[in-house]
């Protein structure tokens, strides 16, 4: 899972390392407008919405390991909201910025955590 704070994108890593997509992306709808607690509410929104969204594909057996990488602050943030089932899923965190790279730049960028 990539994740960000306008978005959060959701991968299997194939054995040959391409990233295959598995759940549909989760937009935050956060807007750099948006009044402080008007981007808090939304943030919180997008993380249960992101929960759900991993909690029903843990339910169907799509997610043995999770990787989040993300901006530390929402690595921070999706810790705090993961129920246990997503929790103990979580194999490893990359904290770094990736918005605004394709797949093949994640796919470059990512394969060093999976040695």
């Amino acid at each position: 899972m990539v994740l960000d704070d306008s978005r959060a994108r959701f991968y299997r890593r194939e054995t040959s390392g391409e990233l295959a997509d598995v759940l549909p992306e989760v937009a935050s709808g956060i807007d750099a407008a948006d009044a402080p607690a008007q981007r808090s509410a939304k943030r919180k929104e997008f993380l249960r919405t992101v929960m759900a969204a991993l909690d029903e594909a843990c339910d169907r057996s799509e997610c043995d390991r999770l990787v989040a990488v993300g901006p530390e602050r929402m690595l921070s943030a999706f810790r705090k909201a993961s129920p246990d089932k997503v929790r103990v899923r979580l194999w490893r965190e990359a904290a770094m910025e990736m918005d605004g790279l394709e797949k093949s730049e994640l796919e470059q960028r990512l394969a060093p955590h999976f040695r």
